[in-house]
């Protein structure tokens, strides 16, 4: 009976100890991007990390990276969801947290996002951002260029300044170009416009020129400058909440 007795308590502490392994995740950490797969050199975290904080600083929007090698047998949306609340990526009242978790022995890749963002990066945007970035990148190894475009496109999505949209599943883009055009050839005839009505007289064609806004020639063009610039590190995820958007995949 003894014998027995102990046989028992050894299974339940074995069961007990395996369980706790599996639910284990990592501390809140003081970084936007975690790197425990040491898949990016210092200098492609660091250049993440300066991006994503100048990113945070600038809109209260914190999209947090996690490279973990597994996830122990743990289901990846589970293990993403519990970093995600134990962490609370995101503002308290706008839960505007983000949070790119990739297993990279299991291979496997979620996106959470936090109720206050769901509106610009819906669960199917975010598997539209998996399957056509992160995943062809992911197969080749290059977890940076991946990151980076992936967060590049959300950055400029949560901002509302995405201007290439298209359906779920592809198809529909409407090239920048052709906006560009179309913008030009309207001050093209304003200018023409301004100009004719501006001739003193006789035959001066010598200013028969075109009237250009001044955003085809740079200066505050609404061009990406997060993480150009200085500025301080990353002061800690702010409380935001999750409810479960977001999408995953494999590669």
């Amino acid at each position: 009976m003894g014998n027995r007795l102990k046989g028992f308590w050894i299974l339940f502490l074995f069961v007990s100890i395996q369980t706790f392994a599996q639910k284990a995740i990592p501390e809140a950490s003081k970084q936007l991007v975690t790197d425990l797969s040491n898949v990016l050199s210092v200098d492609q975290k660091a250049q993440l990390e300066n991006k994503l904080v100048a990113y945070d600083d600038s809109t209260s929007t914190q999209i947090a990276i996690l490279l973990v090698p597994s996830t122990d047998g743990k289901d990846p949306y589970d293990y993403a969801m519990d970093v995600a609340k134990s962490w609370k990526i995101g503002q308290e009242k706008k839960n505007n947290g983000v949070l790119i978790f990739v297993a990279t022995t299991d291979r496997k890749i979620r996106i959470l996002t936090g109720r206050g963002i769901e509106d610009r990066l819906p669960d199917a945007i975010c598997k539209r951002i998996i399957n056509r970035i992160l995943k062809p990148t992911f197969k080749q190894g290059a977890y940076y260029e991946g990151l980076e475009a992936a967060t590049d496109e959300m950055m400029q999505r949560a901002s509302g300044a995405f201007v290439n949209d298209e359906g779920p599943d592809g198809g529909g883009d409407v090239p920048l170009v052709f906006i560009f055009l179309i913008i030009f050839i309207i001050f093209s005839i304003i200018g023409k416009i301004i100009n004719r009505n501006n001739r003193g007289g006789g035959n001066n064609n010598r200013g028969g020129g075109m009237f250009f806004p001044p955003i085809f020639f740079g200066g505050n063009g609404g061009g990406n400058d997060w993480g150009s610039g200085g500025g301080g590190g990353f002061g800690g995820f702010g409380g935001g909440s999750f409810g479960g958007g977001g999408a995953g995949g494999d590669y």
